[in-house]
């Protein structure tokens, strides 16, 4: 169940790319130095469009091979990232995600993507399950902090559709946490977590399904039954999601009757 943020804000970044070689010096925002950095930077745009995500990694890396002081490192940032996930490469989204914090220690959306990969690659059994569970805290509650003062847009991001945005984000990484508890045992902490995510965005059918989850897991079974069937009740839920809704909406009703 894949976050749609990063990907919306990586197509945001591609609107920066069109018209390049026709952008005016004086124009405000990021700048190619040269034709070959448009053309370069054309290559990804190709890639992302084609929906060759290997072929899009390939094309950033050369950017920041050829361009290391491009000014589109954000966006480049935002689409490596958003491609990683696409081919669901933790090692991708992991060094893309650690190389934008390294550029800017604020950058809300790559700390909510780590936290959200990290949780949903550890297994229970995991050998580093612990250092895991520290990692997505450490990266959830940091964006959790960075939003509450954060009155900028991610670049390439219209500043009216911000506000909605950072509550997408809380959510997030919300429901982050709430992966990280879950994966503890600790049901109850997990269900709180879930909770403050779909209080910050009441429609994610993300975060309502792992909270009928969580409930399930607490034993908390009318809970889950009435969670799952909001999630069945949302027209923009992704099958798969309403698949898992109705896998615990069942597993509550079954485990209800036999307590």
């Amino acid at each position: 169940m894949k976050s749609r943020n990063l990907v919306a804000v990586a197509a945001m970044a591609l609107a920066s790319f069109p018209l390049l070689a026709q952008q005016p010096a004086q124009s405000a925002g990021p700048h190619p130095k040269s034709q070959k950095e448009v053309e370069a930077l054309q290559k990804v745009q190709a890639a992302q469009q084609a929906k060759d995500w290997d072929g899009e990694l390939a094309a950033i890396n050369a950017v920041f091979e050829n361009f290391a002081d491009t000014e589109f490192k954000p966006q480049l940032y935002s689409m490596a990232m958003a491609a990683a996930q696409q081919k669901n490469d933790f090692v991708q989204i992991t060094t893309w995600g650690d190389r934008a914090i390294q550029a800017d220690p604020k950058n809300i959306e790559a700390r909510v993507t780590l936290a959200e990969a990290t949780a949903q690659h550890t297994r229970e059994h995991d050998l580093d399950k612990a250092d895991s569970i520290k990692k997505v805290d450490d990266y959830a509650n940091k964006a959790l902090e960075l939003l509450k003062t954060s009155d900028t847009p991610p670049t390439g991001l219209p500043a009216e559709q911000w506000p909605q945005f950072k509550k997408e984000l809380t959510a997030q990484a919300y429901d982050a946490l709430g992966q990280a508890a879950a994966l503890d045992k600790k049901f109850p902490e997990a269900i709180a977590s879930y909770k403050s995510a779909v209080e910050a965005n009441p429609e994610s059918p993300v975060a309502n399904a792992r909270l009928a989850k969580a409930y399930v897991d607490n034993k908390q079974y009318d809970d889950a039954i009435s969670t799952a069937d909001k999630v069945l009740a949302m027209n923009e839920a992704p099958p798969a999601v309403k698949t898992f809704a109705q896998q615990q909406k069942e597993n509550a009703t079954k485990l209800k009757t036999t307590k």
